[in-house]
């Protein structure tokens, strides 16, 4: 669990990302079935795209490089929590929206009303902080112990590969627990008791 501290404004500010178990949870890895020009079958991964088996060899499969930072998904949960903001929120939402375009594959975001390029999203500073207190609130973000430095909810928004992002953190929990993938569960870890002597002190 994430440590935290509470604010004079009644802010709480979290040492680590407080979203991310429940991305854990809704992150589901798996394969669809697809068929090319030619009617072959092939089993394709949900969450990378590579093509895990093919049913016949002929036809062709055509790749096209993208720029990922277009493609920032909006997840169920934060489409919902969208289609409740108000014009405040759906404002400094476009201001988060552009900054995670930038931070491909990463979970955390700087925002500041003093970084705001007025050509491209005019606001005033009344209407950022009440969209911003609105995205905190609606769980889009969560403040961090660092000021300006924001973790972003990965259940509802993320840029890049999630399930990459997930993997990493239930290794570094297990990890944490003592359970890591290196360690075979049935060997007594040489630390855990004293080691039997002899009764000489051997």
């Amino acid at each position: 669990m994430s440590s935290a501290k509470k604010t004079r404004r009644g802010l709480t500010l979290y040492e680590q990302n407080p979203f991310v178990g429940s991305a854990v949870v809704n992150t589901k890895q798996g394969v669809k079935k697809i068929t090319n020009k030619s009617g072959d079958m092939m089993m394709v991964s949900q969450s990378t795209g590579e093509i895990v088996s093919q049913a016949g060899m002929t036809g062709f499969w055509h790749s096209q490089p993208v720029d990922k930072t277009q493609f920032v998904k909006l997840y169920v949960n934060g489409v919902k929590a969208f289609k409740e903001l108000t014009g405040a929120g759906t404002k400094v939402f476009e201001l988060l929206y552009l900054e995670v375009q930038k931070q491909i594959g990463k979970d955390k975001v700087h925002l500041a009303y003093a970084g705001i390029d007025q050509d491209i999203t005019p606001m005033s500073i009344a209407t950022y902080t009440r969209g911003m207190r609105e995205l905190m609130d609606k769980g889009f973000i969560a403040p961090s112990m660092v000021q300006g430095l924001y973790y972003i909810n990965p259940d509802y928004m993320w840029n890049g590969d999630r399930l990459a992002f997930v993997k990493e953190f239930r290794l570094h929990a297990a990890k944490a627990v003592g359970k890591g993938p290196d360690r075979d569960p049935n060997t007594a870890d040489m630390f855990d008791q004293a080691p039997a002597g002899d009764g000489n002190g051997n």
